[in-house]
């Protein structure tokens, strides 16, 4: 038992020096740049560049809807803003809960590392 909580303290005692057990606060921006540093870098990267897409597509098809003269032609440009932003709002989602994990995680190593600290401070005494 002893043995892996000094495993527990030694591998959290490093994540102490990035300041994980003091932080209280953490903005949305702080924490979309860390989850940029994982090992979800990549794919956080596409999500953003495809949500930039879909809403560029998205406002290009409400453009022309808008100064579109006919009927039809305004259904089928709405239908573009529809088709372009539901996977937009998708991304968006997506996102959120990964930001959601992200926090998760990050209260879960805290938690693990006042229950390393307890136990160090118990064996001591």
């Amino acid at each position: 038992m002893d043995d892996i909580n000094e495993k527990i303290l030694k591998t959290l005692q490093k994540e102490v020096d990035t300041n994980i057990a003091r932080e209280d606060q953490i903005t949305v921006l702080q924490l979309l740049s860390r989850g940029f540093k994982g090992p979800m870098w990549l794919t956080g990267s596409i999500v953003i560049l495809f949500q930039i897409i879909f809403a560029g597509l998205a406002l290009y098809f409400a453009f022309h809807m808008f100064y579109a003269q006919e009927v039809t032609s305004k259904i089928n440009w709405f239908l573009g803003v529809i088709v372009t932003f539901i996977p937009f709002v998708a991304l968006r989602l997506w996102l959120f809960m990964e930001l959601n994990r992200l926090s998760v995680v990050r209260e879960v190593k805290r938690v693990e590392l006042q229950l390393s600290l307890l136990t160090q401070k118990i064996s001591e005494k």
